[in-house]
């Protein structure tokens, strides 16, 4: 037994994976036990959900499943996957209620390939508007195999265990927080038949009590976790000219080069996920990695995952050093947004020499007073400048903006849109405006639950997640603003922008003509690519419903 302390910073006696120093072999400490070795754990990835009228939504490879795929088989577990997404990528039809539009397996689809010799299934549930329906999928999969232990993690279980396991009691456990090792230590006990009660990071009933291990604790030595296990999947099934997180350059694959975010804003949920602890790998690790890829997938353009990428200059521009060094040539994107601080000259000219061709800023909000309200610690100046700067250097620069926050006002909403036209201005590609939603796990969502400005976690409320990227949807969380009017002012906001971009770079119009008209013309910007991404929909909708 160690003494460790938890996230919570209250002291309690863990044997666990992730107490242990460097040094120890813990693989060989959780090793799949002789008398289980040919009993099987399968790892589950369920279709898509999304809006009927989406403009918006990824369809990349699952990265939380493939990091636990590759802990497993390192342990010697017999691991498997059942990869709903990716192994039907073009099967997308609507719910028989018209709410929802899947894609990938269906239900039927997914139990079919569950294995009759499997023991643990583990499910990742990531995002809360796509619970209903993956609810429904656990359900049918319990009763078809009752015998199976049910594992969920991923961000929506983390951020509201307790309903989670109410809801939907044919869940056995719930994985809080950073998965792999506590996945690991579980499954070792499981197989072991010894006791689970005291391994962190993970939450279940017994005897209908509640019982929360809190979040599982952050893996300091992340340079020790073997890269994915991408052999488990198919991935040529990805390779596609749509869908992708950014830019589709045809074999686009993730990478995630840090964990975590040193920030702490309210609207997000990622501080519940992963605590505030900031971890950076090896550049030479990473780079390793990507070279694997080249070689092994033929990929030609990497995206980076991370929550925030670019923390520290010294670490980004170590990476475009060994790039340069080792010859690599690819391009490879930063799709999830990230902040200004680093990206001053020098770096951006790194990385741009270094094959960096989408850069995502955040700013959130064009107004100060939205910006601290939402813990959002940056100057507007200084990322008004940096994106400026990366522009004339020639990125393809997007930006991410949300509008409607609680306790915003018409003139709030106002500086963002005038932001955005700025922005547009200055030459900034693409810009992005959602309406807020108050997700799970944040410190938002915690504070209106309390005052009762939202109810209680509903399927309804669920359901209304889906307005994040659906134009037709009107949900407001704010006390100014209706609705109804917080959708017409991001229709407002769009349009606006788009005007600008196009009356001040006609050219582009052309280019998206061509998007529309020509199916093999490649998208250049993020715009393009959502254009793109719709009409492919749109089609493969068409075709499963003849």
């Amino acid at each position: 037994m160690l003494n460790v302390l938890d996230n919570n910073n209250s002291k309690k006696k863990f044997t666990s994976l992730q107490d242990f120093r460097k040094g120890v072999d813990a693989y060989k400490l959780f090793a799949c036990p002789k008398f289980f070795c040919k009993e099987y754990i399968q790892l589950c990835r369920p279709y898509s959900v999304m809006s009927v009228n989406t403009y918006s939504n990824a369809i990349t490879l699952p990265m939380g499943i493939a990091y636990l795929g590759s802990v497993l088989e390192k342990a010697n577990y017999n691991v498997s996957m059942i990869d709903a997404l990716g192994t039907s990528r073009n099967q997308i039809k609507t719910s028989d209620c018209g709410t929802y539009n899947y894609q990938g397996l269906n239900d039927d689809e997914i139990i079919s390939k569950i294995n009759p010799k499997t023991k643990i299934f583990g499910i990742s549930l990531m995002f809360s508007q796509e619970w209903v329906p993956h609810r429904e999928l656990i359900k049918k999969i319990k009763k078809k195999f009752p015998h199976l232990i049910i594992v969920a993690g991923g961000e929506h279980p983390t951020a509201m265990p307790e309903y989670i396991l109410n809801d939907c009691p044919e869940i056995d456990y719930l994985i809080l927080g950073e998965g792999e090792f506590t996945f690991l230590e579980l499954v070792y006990n499981l197989a072991s038949n010894k006791n689970v009660n005291k391994v962190s990071g993970i939450a279940f009933k017994s005897k209908n009590i509640f019982i929360n291990n809190g979040l599982s604790k952050r893996i300091a030595y992340i340079n020790d976790i073997p890269w994915p296990a991408w052999h488990l999947f198919n991935v040529e099934c990805y390779f596609s000219s749509n869908w992708t997180m950014g830019i589709s350059r045809g074999r686009n694959m993730p990478i995630l080069g840090t964990r975590g975010c040193p920030y702490q804003c309210t609207f997000c949920s990622n501080p519940r996920m992963w605590t505030t602890r900031y971890t950076m790998r090896n550049v030479k690790d990473v780079v390793d990695e990507i070279d694997f890829l080249i070689k092994k997938y033929n990929t030609n353009s990497i995206e980076f995952y991370d929550l925030t990428a670019i923390v520290k200059k010294e670490w980004i521009l170590d990476f475009c050093n060994e790039l340069d060094k080792r010859n690599i040539n690819i391009s490879w994107q930063l799709p999830s947004g990230t902040r200004s601080e680093a990206l001053d000259f020098d770096t951006l000219s790194a990385i741009y020499r270094t094959g960096c061709d989408l850069l995502v800023y955040a700013p959130e909000s064009g107004s100060e007073n939205s910006l601290k309200m939402i813990k959002k610690k940056l100057k507007l100046k200084n990322l008004t400048k940096s994106a400026k700067t990366a522009v004339k250097i020639g990125h393809n620069v997007k930006i991410n903006m949300i509008i409607g926050f609680p306790h915003e006002t018409y003139k709030d909403v106002f500086k963002s849109i005038f932001y955005g036209i700025k922005m547009a201005l200055i030459g900034v590609h693409d810009c992005n405006y959602a309406t807020f939603t108050p997700y799970p796990g944040s410190e938002v969502y915690d504070e209106l639950l309390n005052n009762k400005k939202i109810r209680k976690p509903s399927d309804s409320y669920f359901t209304d997640l889906l307005v994040q990227f659906d134009l037709t949807k009107a949900t407001s969380y704010c006390d100014n603003i209706s609705g109804r009017m917080l959708s017409l002012l991001r229709f407002v906001a769009l349009s606006s922008y788009y005007i600008t971009v196009y009356l001040r770079y006609p050219n582009r119009i052309f280019r998206i003509l061509r998007i529309i008209f020509d199916r093999k013309f490649m998208p250049d910007s993020v715009f393009e690519q959502r254009i793109s991404d719709i009409f492919a929909r749109k089609k493969l909708l068409k075709e499963n419903s003849n």
